[in-house]
């Protein structure tokens, strides 16, 4: 997992196993991370399995990176996608339609 803050946008890097027993480290990397307008890009593209946790996890910091008005791309993978189906979220709402 990855977060890396760089001058116009935060790219966050999902693992490949986006698990319960992993939040609290993942979590741990977005203390010091302030959107002020930057993009945010969540590359999820070698997640292979993701547990519901990280999906608010993911659906929270879309939240707060649309709420401090930052632009949201999102490389999805298939784990995302099927929990997204599953609770019948309209994932364009929680990112913004970006």
């Amino acid at each position: 997992m990855e977060v890396k803050e760089l001058k116009t946008k935060i790219k966050v890097t999902f693992p490949d196993e986006s698990e319960i027993f992993m939040a609290e480290e993942f979590l741990s990397l977005f203390g010091e991370t302030s959107f002020g307008g930057k993009e945010l890009e969540a590359d999820m593209t070698k997640v292979s399995s993701m547990d519901t946790v990280f999906l608010q996890i993911a659906l929270s910091l879309f939240k707060t990176a649309k709420d401090a008005g930052s632009k949201i791309t999102l490389k999805s993978c298939e784990s995302f996608d099927k929990l997204i189906c599953l609770y019948g979220l309209q994932i364009q709402d929680a990112i913004g339609g970006n």
